[in-house]
């Protein structure tokens, strides 16, 4: 639980709340950080179509009982060049 306190109080945690859309550099520092910590987390993405972006959600699992989910929208163009 401290850990999971130190990442929420961070600052790339909170401009990740905070923000309209994230680029993909910030997803990754943040999943890292939670594998670092031993955070229990889950990511689901859904790509983007010709009527929507790319969207992810990241679920937190504070406790049993506690989540913490962020709904991710992505700059189409940062996802183009990860390969």
């Amino acid at each position: 639980m401290k850990e999971l306190l130190q990442i929420l109080s961070m600052d790339l945690f909170r401009s990740v709340v905070n923000s309209n859309s994230l680029k993909l550099c910030q997803l990754n520092s943040l999943i890292s950080l939670l594998f670092k910590e031993g955070v229990q987390f889950n990511l689901s993405f859904t790509p983007a179509t010709a009527a929507s972006e790319a969207t992810a959600t990241l679920t937190i699992y504070v406790n049993p009982k506690v989540t913490i989910s962020l709904n991710i929208s992505f700059d189409t163009g940062e996802l183009l060049g990860i390969f």
